[in-house]
């Protein structure tokens, strides 16, 4: 098989290619990878771009070439987009080329249950068994780079580039992270689709992800480990969770979840046991579907290495006596406590607060006089210096939601090393609050402050986090 020797510098220039080409394109084709030609029009590799398909002389005004072997240039990066049954030959002239990269969009591999696609990725391993080429995929969109804008996406939407790297064996996802991102300013770094991971696979990309300085967190979403072997992916993640997060998404986690994943990428079933079993031993972090996913993406990025919480003690400032009781269900539900505020911190409330119909113990309910801007930003200050809170929660009600206020907020926050994290109400419940809400959450973005939608997303993320903050501490592992 090819050389499994990890080398980090030849492995990045999968994500900063020179040279690119695109087997199988067509102007005519309206469907999958067709529709991503006028990207690459549009990216910095519009003169290094080179369509490669015997049918055509020019493609989208670029010369179109016969065969790789053709092209009087070398290519760092190969798509290729044609019937399975001609992917070996044109896997051949790539390896004969000495292409470094080969991207496989197409399917119809071992997803298909059939022996014949099970027959052809064995084929197309043996084609590039001790060559130079490696493979991504195949049934993959291939690596994205938020610095250069590299992405096989049919629009990838402007993303400030960051510190999260992820991987997927899903391309839906790798598109929904990335639509995500760019919504809710998560700063992403590198990400791969790898599809059925038939060569280079998630413990390739975990390797590569832990030695990248400038990658923080990482992310995957996972069926199963493709080629790569559950015990060395094991070994791998324990190095890595040491230096920086490692969550995992894992999809097929249910019997008939687990009959979708063969279907999608080939994935065999594995018991969530297992992986439940893996991530307590080696502090990666797993979480059961997209918005899970998301917000512990947000949560870790937002929060590790700056804001280290001294335990799991909230602390919850709001105005409504039910909105109150309902945080602190939620929150200790998901093993965080909402322990009462020291004295102190009670006759300073008590000074501020009417004595009726309100709490200040915590979670500190505030009243009708809560909805007092100055009221409410002087009791959160309160709380947050309080010794018995380690962690500010800050459900906030729709007449809150104006940039005056998140200014005031932002002050607040960047006056403590202490997580803090706001709660929206229920956007989606009030058009004019979500248009209100999205001509200000600038501020939250330009700011970096960590928000939420739901209480519950609050409470599993915010859990998710201490769990990490606690298995680093629990193994005296430095938090740097």
């Amino acid at each position: 098989m090819v050389s499994t020797e990890y080398n980090f510098e030849k492995f990045n220039t999968l994500f900063y290619p020179k040279h690119i080409a695109f087997i199988g394109a067509s102007e005519n084709s309206k469907f999958g990878s067709m529709l991503y030609l006028s990207v690459f029009k549009e990216s910095k590799w519009t003169t290094t771009f080179y369509p490669v398909n015997p049918k055509y002389d020019k493609i989208l005004d670029w010369k179109c070439y016969a065969s790789i072997l053709d092209i009087p240039y070398p290519i760092d990066t190969v798509y290729i987009s044609v019937k399975t049954k001609i992917i070996p030959k044109v896997l051949k002239e790539c390896v004969e080329k000495k292409v470094a990269w080969v991207i496989i969009f197409s399917s119809g591999f071992s997803e298909t249950g059939d022996f014949e696609g099970l027959q052809l990725e064995q084929e197309i391993k043996d084609i590039i068994n001790g060559s130079e080429t490696r493979i991504i995929g195949p049934n993959c969109l291939g690596p994205y780079n938020a610095d250069t804008g590299m992405a096989f996406s049919f629009s990838t939407p402007f993303v400030v580039p960051g510190s999260i790297s992820f991987m997927s064996q899903s391309g839906g996802h790798l598109n929904q992270l990335i639509e995500a991102s760019s919504k809710r300013d998560m700063r992403l770094r590198y990400g791969v689709s790898f599809g059925n991971q038939i060569d280079l696979n998630c413990i390739d990309f975990i390797k590569h992800y832990s030695s990248d300085i400038k990658t923080k967190v990482i992310a995957a979403y996972l069926e199963s480990f493709g080629s790569g072997n559950g015990h060395i992916f094991f070994e791998e993640l324990k190095k890595t969770t040491i230096k920086k997060p490692v969550i995992i998404w894992k999809g097929g986690y249910t019997k008939d979840g687990s009959r979708a994943t063969f279907s999608h990428t080939g994935a065999i079933a594995s018991d969530l046991r297992f992986w439940n079993s893996m991530a307590k031993q080696t502090g990666a972090t797993l979480v059961k579907d997209n918005e899970q996913f998301w917000n512990a993406i947000k949560t870790f990025e937002l929060l590790y290495h700056k804001h280290i919480p001294n335990g799991r003690n909230i602390g919850i400032i709001t105005p409504g006596g039910g909105n109150s009781v309902n945080s602190t269900d939620l929150f200790s539900s998901h093993n965080l406590r909402v322990p009462e505020l020291t004295q102190t911190s009670q006759e300073k409330l008590s000074n501020i607060l009417p004595y009726e119909n309100v709490n200040i113990r915590n979670p500190v309910d505030l009243g009708a006089l809560g909805f007092v801007v100055e009221v409410f930003i002087e009791c959160i200050e309160i709380v947050k210096a309080d010794p018995n809170i380690d962690i500010l929660i800050i459900p906030l009600w729709q007449h809150f939601i104006y940039n005056h206020v998140f200014k005031r907020l932002v002050k607040v926050k960047k006056t403590t090393d202490k997580p803090f994290a706001i709660c929206l109400p229920s956007i989606a419940d009030s058009l004019e609050l979500s248009q209100r809400f999205s001509s200000t959450k600038k501020v939250l973005h330009e700011e970096r402050i960590l928000y939420y939608f739901s209480l519950r997303d609050a409470a599993i993320s915010l859990s998710l986090y201490c769990n990490y903050i606690d298995y680093l501490k629990f193994h005296n592992f430095e938090i740097d």
